[in-house]
């Protein structure tokens, strides 16, 4: 085992592996076909990939609760701390769902026209890509400083640095799995 791998809590040792599989589960079920499964959200991919959006809202589910179970094991909060700590967590992901559904929409009509894709639609995509990461910025930027009032500045770096983690390892599996395009 590595310096690393022991210096960082047992708890996020465990969790990151399974968050990964989950990570790269989310990416087949948009890059893949779907199982049967009940039809009864709408799809925020791509018009080509309507029938992904169930397993997307499926999968979402587990790995958000997965998240949260990371989060959790991690952030050593005391019961006060949780009571304050919670509910701006679960705005701060509504408000990150809202971009990964964006970011959904952005690769699934990359992945429909990535071998036919013309110049403006590139710079369409790229300039989509830009926006998302900006606005992924301002919602951090702006829950830093809602967190910072009501908790220790110590205690908002460290869900911050395990959300950065957590996102990383979401990175990897989009960047291993999204084709380059043609």
């Amino acid at each position: 085992m590595s310096l690393y791998e022991c210096t960082k809590p047992a708890a996020m040792r465990l969790a990151i592996r399974p968050l990964a599989l989950l990570g790269a589960a989310m990416l087949c079920a948009v890059l893949t076909p779907p199982m049967a499964i009940a039809a009864d959200a709408p799809p925020v991919a791509n018009e080509k990939f309507t029938g992904l959006g169930p397993s997307i809202k499926m999968l979402r589910a587990e790995i958000g609760q997965n998240r949260r179970d990371v989060v959790a094991a991690s952030m050593l909060l005391t019961k006060s701390e949780g009571d304050i700590f919670w509910p701006l967590y679960d705005q701060y992901r509504a408000e990150r769902q809202q971009l990964g559904d964006q970011k959904v929409r952005l690769i699934t009509d990359f992945i429909a026209n990535r071998d036919s894709m013309s110049e403006e639609q590139a710079e369409k995509l790229t300039q989509e890509a830009l926006d998302i990461e900006k606005k992924k910025i301002a919602i951090k930027e702006d829950y830093v400083a809602k967190m910072s009032k009501v908790l220790s500045p110590r205690t908002v770096a460290r869900f911050f640095q395990i959300d950065n983690k957590l996102d990383a390892v979401v990175d990897v599996e989009l960047a291993a799995r999204v084709p380059l395009i043609h």
